[in-house]
């Protein structure tokens, strides 16, 4: 089966897959062996710092663009083209694509989770409020995608496991898990969240106060 499926364009690999057939399974080993390799190279070379602010690594995101890929499978086209070449370049575009919408996912997400109460509302008590086109919104987001990789990331862990007006410590085995990350120990970890929400305040309120003055 192997063998026969070498033979097809990504066009009609990507219509067995979508078609849920018996030969679905092995269309998508084919897809994924042809362009596993590219995919994790362009991701690696060219999104390194949008992966890092959405809390991914390309090995993931590879996967997940697979996944998304294979489940809208039936939506690919080819467009009348038969140039083998040239449909595998219209295949990577398409996977490119795919890969760049779970990013744009992720960023959102990580931004709602940037403008909520989880933050301990850094600085206005109704920026879990604010529409995203605010000034104080903006600020924040900038004050955030100034902090270390590392920082970004414990602020991102801790706000998922905070509620709204509280001060609910982060789990044992989740700071356990933080600190082998970022080969340093629970306590530390502490110590880089309470860090890293002090340069966002001073960054936010220093901000501020160049607005006000202006020009």
């Amino acid at each position: 089966m192997r063998d026969a499926l070498d033979t097809l364009d990504e066009a009609e690999l990507f219509a067995l897959v979508a078609a849920a057939g018996a030969a679905a399974r092995g269309a998508q080993s084919e897809l994924y062996a042809r362009h596993v390799r590219f995919l994790y190279g362009v991701l690696l070379k060219r999104q390194a710092r949008t992966l890092s602010l959405a809390g991914m690594n390309a090995e993931d995101l590879v996967q997940e663009t697979f996944r998304r890929a294979f489940e809208r499978a039936h939506t690919f086209r080819a467009d009348g083209i038969t140039d083998t070449e040239r449909v595998r370049r219209r295949a990577r575009a398409w996977l490119g694509r795919v890969a760049q919408n779970i990013l744009a996912d992720r960023l959102r997400s990580v931004r709602e989770i940037s403008a909520s109460p989880y933050l301990e509302r850094v600085s206005t008590e109704d920026i879990d409020e604010a529409p995203a086109s605010t000034p104080q919104l903006r600020l924040l987001r900038e004050a955030l995608t100034s902090l270390s990789e590392r920082e970004q990331d414990v602020l991102r862990v801790t706000a998922m496991y905070q509620k709204a007006g509280e001060k609910q410590r982060l789990p044992n085995a989740v700071s356990q898990k933080l600190a082998q990350r970022w080969d340093t120990n629970s306590e530390n970890v502490r110590a880089i969240r309470s860090r890293a929400m002090k340069k966002v305040k001073s960054f936010m309120q220093a901000h501020a106060a160049a607005a006000k003055e202006g020009p």
